[in-house]
């Protein structure tokens, strides 16, 4: 049966250079898709090619709908190094509404031995600042998957299933397999995402439902399905109100 998402929050625009897409575009896209809510997660400073900090600051200016979906003004922070630091200060990410930390073979120099990536992975999850776990599934960054799950649980962050990943990323296919099966044998919660860096890919999740119908994967633990549920957790966690400015 196919699955019903209602969001979308990992999207890229033209202020990632290598994105495609403004963010008026992006937000076509996800109306097209069927989208309630979406993120606009564009890369954190550590990235070479993410936009001056004055990006996110200045997201105060942006109507809390485009398109007629309901917008989260977020980033894709970079986790640095194998402690789990991140590119963005409290200050920084004090004017964004959704975070979401991935490692990036441009942003970091440590090797990147399971045992590391493992370490960094769980000392970002101390980070109460911190949404999601982005694209964990990728070979660049081996881990032990079981390990990670349990201190994301533990520290209460969703884990992301990323489309992007799954089309592109080397290994990522066969990971995944193994990373989100633990998610259901372990009651970690997920959400799929596109990592959409042009606007008519947003909200399509075609390889990720197929994987999530063979673990015969457990709805309630896809928040995704469910906009409501997001805007509710991003309400309380950061006060963010869902009305429109103008």
């Amino acid at each position: 049966m196919r699955l019903h998402f209602q969001t979308d929050l990992h999207t890229h625009t033209i202020a990632s250079t290598h994105g495609y897409s403004s963010l008026t575009e992006i937000a076509q896209g996800a109306a097209d898709a069927g989208m309630k809510l979406f993120a606009t997660t564009d890369h954190g400073p550590g990235s070479p090619d993410s936009p001056h900090l004055w990006h996110f600051h200045n997201y105060k200016i942006l109507p809390r709908k485009i398109c007629g979906v309901w917008l989260l003004k977020g980033v894709e922070a970079n986790i640095m190094d194998e402690f789990g630091s991140i590119d963005m200060n409290e200050k920084e990410l004090s004017f964004c509404e959704w975070v979401i930390a991935s490692y990036h073979t441009s942003c970091v120099t440590f090797r990147r031995t399971p045992e590391l990536v493992t370490q960094g992975y769980q000392k970002l999850c101390e980070n109460p600042l911190i949404d999601v776990i982005g694209h964990p599934t990728t070979a660049m960054f081996p881990c032990d998957f079981e390990a990670v799950l349990k201190t994301a649980k533990e520290y209460g962050k969703l884990i992301e299933l990323n489309e992007g990943s799954l089309q592109w990323k080397p290994g990522a296919m066969e990971n995944a397999a193994q990373c989100y099966g633990l998610c259901k044998k372990l009651g970690v919660p997920i959400v799929v995402n596109s990592d959409a860096h042009y606007h008519t890919l947003v909200g399509k999740y075609p390889l990720s439902e197929k994987l999530l119908e063979e673990l015969d994967f457990p709805n309630e633990l896809i928040y995704s399905l469910d906009a409501d549920r997001i805007m509710e957790l991003a309400a309380r966690k950061r006060g963010v109100c869902f009305e429109e400015s103008n």
